[in-house]
C-alpha cells in the first residue's frame, strides 16, 4: 500500500489481528504498516470497538496469551491510538447509519475515521465498499 509519511491511517479489526496472529496472507503488508508506526512515519487511529473485537474470542477460549499480546499491543505500540466514544462520535454515527444502513459496530468505525480526519481507513470488510472508495483500502483488493 502506497502511504505518505504522515497518513494518518485508521485501522479495523482484521488487520489487527492479522497482525498479532501472523496471518501468512497479509503478514507481510500489515508488518510494512504496523512497522512505519513505530518509525514515527505513519499515525494509526483505532477505536474501542476493535479492542473489543479482538479480546472477545481469545477470552472466550481461554487463549490469554493472545488476549495479553492484543493489550499489550493497543497499550504500548508508538504511533498507535485507541479512540473511545463521545457524544459528537454518537451522531455521526447515527447519521452513518441512517444514511447507509452499516451495523452499529461498522458505522462507528466509519465515525471515528471521520471524527479524527483520518486520510485512509483499513480493513478486509468488503461491506464497506459503499463507502468512500477513495479513503477505503481493502486488504488484498488494492495491490
Amino acid at each position: 500500500m502506497e502511504l505518505k509519511n504522515g497518513t494518518r491511517l485508521f485501522v479495523d479489526t482484521a488487520p489487527i489481528i492479522y497482525f498479532i496472529e501472523e496471518h501468512p496472507l497479509y503478514i507481510d503488508e500489515v508488518s510494512d504498516i504496523f512497522g512505519r508506526t513505530a518509525e514515527g512515519t505513519l499515525q494509526v487511529i483505532t477505536s474501542v470497538i476493535t479492542m473489543i473485537e479482538v479480546l472477545t474470542k481469545p477470552y472466550k477460549l481461554g487463549q490469554n496469551e493472545i488476549a495479553c499480546a492484543y493489550r499489550d499491543f493497543f497499550t504500548n505500540s508508538k504511533g498507535f491510538s485507541v479512540m473511545g466514544i463521545n457524544t459528537d462520535i454518537a451522531e455521526l454515527t447515527a447519521r452513518i447509519r441512517a444514511k447507509l444502513g452499516f451495523k452499529l459496530p461498522d458505522a462507528l468505525q466509519l465515525a471515528i475515521f471521520e471524527h479524527n480526519n483520518c486520510d485512509v481507513f483499513l480493513t478486509n470488510d468488503k461491506q464497506l465498499k459503499i463507502y468512500d472508495k477513495s479513503r477505503l483500502y481493502i486488504l488484498g483488493e488494492n495491490d
